[in-house]
């Protein structure tokens, strides 16, 4: 519950980026940080998290987090200006780090097959929020504004944080480590934001910007400075040998190449449901409808993870995962070839794109947990879910460019070619992914569950 309602906090903005766009009189770019932040902000700290999710601080960690997300909201949902607001907005990414917390939980507290099971279904439970959360949001915004949205979820954040510290149980293992590389902490979170921010500004700054340029090189020091410190350090914030593991390394590679259609798809088709028909391409569809859009999300991501289990034990790793890929590149696919925004294309886009990243999503948690050893675990799972966040940016870099470089007729709104090329790069996100199974992925079958 704790995941699915902090993954609902995360991905607010992804459908309100137009209405807060409207809301605080901003432009295109400068609306789209009210989404970015929090991938920023949870991309860059998830990895600390999952380290404590791996030592005898993992429920106080969750608490923390969730209250901070709470908070996040309630600043989100007071604010009068947009700096404001967006502060709120990168508390609330604290919340995605809550998915390695309760991986490593159950990995520790639900044994066999039913364990199989609910690390494959937790590896989802980011889009499963979202599609739970996308409609109910896309209501409440319409009726009684961004104020209302963010203020029940900063209320219903809350009611977690202290479910959590009532009923969240202890680390099974009291002699894991309860200390934390400090140095490899502040390293990899200053690297990864440098490096994330120059992919998520550069187009705007332009790739050969200064900030752009002093942000990467910047970043890229710092990760190597970091990599260096990890292999020597006695208690590494990230366990770099695993990455040697064929499956890890698979998981790890797929996760970025998948994350660019994750958290662009959703988007494209958000605008594409609010944009005005005289764009060639929108439907002008009210918020209440665009929610509904988005219900798809929920249902794809459950049916493409429990076929998953299924792929895994007659295909192996390798076959399941390619599988998901291809089935997600489908989705942005039918944007691309069957013009002229009708709802049922929206619909199957979104159904489509859910299925493939359900099943290759919870492929990729059964490979790493496969892999690793228990005390390793939401450290593993949390890089995974960091280079997902990584796909994410470079995604949405590639897709805003895209968009801003083909201007249509309607201001404000790209052309019909520049949408369906941005379409065209999540879709070949998803092809990488299937190329990166079919080469790295074990063949043998991944456990499943037996009853």
């Amino acid at each position: 519950m704790a995941v699915l309602v902090s993954a609902g906090v995360v991905t607010l903005g992804a459908p309100l980026v137009p209405v807060v766009q409207t809301r605080f009189d901003l432009s295109e770019t400068a609306s789209q940080w009210s989404y970015t932040i929090t991938l920023l902000v949870g991309a860059t700290l998830t990895p600390v998290l999952g380290r404590l999710a791996d030592g005898r601080r993992r429920r106080p960690a969750a608490v923390c987090v969730c209250a901070l997300v709470a908070v996040g909201c309630g600043l989100s949902a007071v604010a009068d200006g947009y700096p404001v607001f967006l502060a709120g907005r990168a508390a609330q990414g604290l919340g995605v780090g809550l998915v390695a917390l309760a991986i490593a939980t159950a990995r520790d507290h639900v044994p066999g097959s039913r364990g199989v099971r609910l690390l494959a279904l937790l590896s989802v439970t980011t889009a499963l929020g979202a599609g739970l959360s996308y409609p109910l949001t896309m209501v409440v915004a319409e009726q009684w504004g961004l104020a209302a949205a963010y203020g029940g979820a900063g209320v219903l954040t809350a009611g977690v944080a202290v479910a959590l510290a009532i009923g969240m149980p202890r680390t099974v293992d009291a002699s894991r480590r309860t200390g934390l590389d400090l140095p490899g902490a502040v390293l990899l979170t200053a690297g990864s934001l440098a490096v994330l921010l120059a992919i998520s500004q550069g187009g705007v700054w332009g790739w050969t910007d200064p900030r752009t340029l002093g942000c990467a090189v910047a970043g890229v020091m710092a990760l190597a400075v970091w990599v260096a410190v990890e292999l020597h350090v006695r208690f590494p914030l990230v366990e770099l040998r695993l990455v040697r593991q064929r499956d890890v390394l698979a998981a790890h590679l797929t996760a970025v190449a998948m994350g660019v259609s994750l958290y662009s798809t959703p988007v494209l088709v958000s605008r594409m449901a609010q944009a005005p028909s005289a764009t060639g391409y929108g439907s002008g569809l009210g918020l209440l409808v665009v929610g509904l859009v988005m219900t798809p999300i929920a249902a794809g991501n459950l049916a493409g993870n429990r076929l998953a289990l299924v792929l895994a034990r007659r295909l192996g790793s390798r076959g399941a995962l390619a599988t998901g890929g291809a089935v997600a590149a489908a989705g942005p696919l039918v944007l691309v070839f069957v013009p002229g925004g009708a709802l049922w294309t929206l619909l199957l886009a979104m159904a489509l794109s859910a299925f493939g990243a359900g099943a290759t999503f919870g492929t990729m948690t059964t490979m790493i947990v496969g892999a690793v050893e228990p005390a390793e675990t939401g450290s593993a799972t949390s890089v995974n879910i960091l280079l997902r966040l990584v796909g994410g940016a470079l995604g949405s870099a590639a897709t805003g460019a895209a968009l801003a470089a083909h201007p249509g007729p309607v201001a404000g709104f790209a052309s019909a070619s520049g949408l369906r090329f941005a379409c065209l790069l999540c879709a070949a996100g998803c092809a990488v992914a299937v190329v990166v199974s079919l080469v790295l992925a074990r063949r043998r079958t991944s456990p499943t569950p037996t009853d």
